[in-house]
């Protein structure tokens, strides 16, 4: 089926319209491919934030590098969560700890989730005194009086060099996952039947509408940038069945 190249299809939004046991290749396939290449768009976005936690300077204590470096981990280690250990609704589980093959990289990776676990995402002290809260009853000549005092880590310098040591392991296994995936996706749509394609047939993808009509986007969507993998073309008539892939 020749189209010509000005011509993108939403196979996301196929999938409600997909029979689960007749196009169930086909939708794992959809699903699993969005599933890896969203981790790690995830990862990458963690490794933008530790990269910008190792330049800054630990020893200073101003306001300003105080409250950027908390935004900075917190973000860090929430996403670096969402994207290794969290089940999803909408998400495929990855496999991103696959990369982690020995012990010194699973025993970090459980610490950061159990820091937000405890101390991020709820509120608890953790390893670092992430918060440390205490009622204190101060007495002095002048009377009695009620008080809490509070200490807040904001920034933990092994905390951002674990990270750092995750995302090296993590980033490349979800690389090669996603050229997996993308196989896969690419053998289910050869082999879709005529309903799956008269489906994705009425799904274009209006680009324009996506980038909110950002010239530089659609360029760069349109110039191949936004693609994980180039589809080569299997011959279809090999396959010994007489269905039509849709290209």
């Amino acid at each position: 089926m020749n189209r010509p190249a000005s011509k993108a299809f939403d196979l996301t939004s196929i999938l409600p319209g997909l029979h689960p046991i007749r196009h169930k290749a086909l939708i794992r396939g959809i699903r699993a491919f969005h599933a890896v290449v969203s981790v790690t768009l995830d990862l990458n976005h963690v490794r933008m934030s530790v990269d910008t936690l190792r330049g800054l300077d630990i020893a200073d204590t101003s306001h300003e590098t105080s409250q950027l470096g908390s935004a900075l981990l917190t973000h860090a280690v929430v996403i670096y969560a969402r994207a290794t250990h969290s089940k999803a609704v909408d998400r495929y589980q990855v496999g991103v700890t696959g990369a982690y093959h020995h012990a010194a990289l699973k025993a970090k990776h459980e610490e950061i989730i159990r820091m937000r676990d405890k101390s991020i995402a709820h509120f608890g002290p953790g390893k670092n005194r992430w918060n440390d809260d205490r009622v204190v009853l101060l007495e002095q000549d002048k009377g009695s009086a009620l008080t809490v005092v509070h200490h807040r880590t904001n920034l933990a310098g092994g905390v951002v060099e674990d990270l750092d040591t995750l995302l090296s392991a993590a980033i490349p296994h979800v690389l090669r996952l996603q050229k997996d995936r993308a196989g896969e996706l690419d053998d289910a749509l050869v082999r879709a039947d005529q309903e799956a394609n008269d489906l994705i047939d009425k799904h274009e993808f209006d680009v324009a509408a996506f980038y909110q009509g950002s010239a530089e986007l659609v360029a760069n969507f349109w110039g191949q940038a936004a693609f994980t993998q180039t589809r080569i073309a299997a011959d279809v008539e090999a396959l010994g069945d007489g269905s039509e892939g849709h290209f």
